[in-house]
């Protein structure tokens, strides 16, 4: 039986719509289930049901043997793990967002605010502009709107909620998207069944 780790958040419907299109049905596991873990004889599949940045810790160190999680919490806490598809369902983008219309100017230093703070440094390692990086922990769009920060690196869907809060999407510094990440070590003990439903992702279309 293969162990899975599925985010809580808003992967959890992209995870469940493509392994249900791979034939994978999790009968009876739905969106707001508050069961930790769930076992699924007929897929041979035990299920943890993880915040979203818990999955790779718990794939990587090989309590689970795979996991799908957001490529923006892949590269904040890094690992080595193997993501052998991306889904093509649950698109947004990574960018920095402030309440002025530019960038800051070359030379200048500004206050960035991010729970990227990894990802900020990496983005800011090419600008001619710098930054002190503040790692905050939820509304990061506040911190540009009270000053807290000249500029800010979130996650932007619809980019209503800049609108309605008067601030602008500056630049877009990533694509993001749900991976699928394996254990290397579980990889080789359930390779077949894994390259299986690689497959069934591929033939159902729900993976780039």
């Amino acid at each position: 039986m293969i162990r899975l780790a599925l985010p809580k958040g808003r992967n959890l419907e992209i995870a469940l719509a493509g392994f249900r299109a791979a034939g994978l049905g999790l009968a009876g596991l739905e969106l707001g289930d508050r069961r930790l873990r769930l076992t699924f004889p007929e897929d041979g599949l035990e299920v943890l049901l993880l915040k979203d940045w818990d999955v790779p810790l718990y794939v990587e160190y090989g309590i689970a043997d795979c996991g799908v999680v957001g490529s923006d919490v892949l590269e904040e806490v890094g690992g080595d793990l193997l993501i052998p598809v991306r889904f093509s369902e649950g698109h947004c983008r990574m960018s920095l967002i402030g309440k002025r219309d530019d960038l800051p100017k070359p030379g200048e230093q500004v206050r960035l605010a991010s729970k990227y703070p990894r990802t900020a440094r990496s983005v800011l390692a090419d600008r001619s502009w710098g930054a002190d990086v503040l790692k905050l922990s939820g509304s990061i769009e506040l911190a540009p709107l009270l000053d807290l920060a000249e500029v800010a690196l979130d996650i932007v869907q619809t980019g209503r909620t800049l609108r309605d809060n008067g601030l602008v999407e500056l630049e877009v510094v990533r694509q993001i998207q749900p991976c699928l990440v394996v254990n290397r070590a579980a990889y080789q003990l359930h390779r077949s069944e894994l390259n299986r439903w690689v497959d069934r992702f591929e033939a159902a279309e729900v993976v780039e």
